[in-house]
């Protein structure tokens, strides 16, 4: 007897929406494990106080700065 061999069955390829979606899941399993990419965002209030109070007013700018993942929007302290 011969043994019969059948081609590989190919798979469905995925949609645009799939890929997509599969993507932004990799991404969020990140930064569930903690590795977020961080932003630092400067406030107005802490910006004025740097420009009128320069150079003691930079004291001011670093404690109205905001961490923020780009990926997840989560606030880091």
């Amino acid at each position: 007897m011969s043994k019969t061999e059948y081609p590989p069955q190919a798979q469905q390829p995925m949609s645009i929406a799939q890929v997509g979606e599969q993507y932004q899941a990799e991404l969020f399993a990140k930064c569930a494990q903690g590795s977020h990419v961080v932003k630092k965002h400067y406030g107005t209030c802490g910006i004025v106080w740097a420009i009128v109070c320069f150079p003691l007013g930079l004291i001011c700018l670093c404690r109205d700065r905001e961490k923020r993942c780009v990926r997840c929007n989560v606030r880091i302290d």
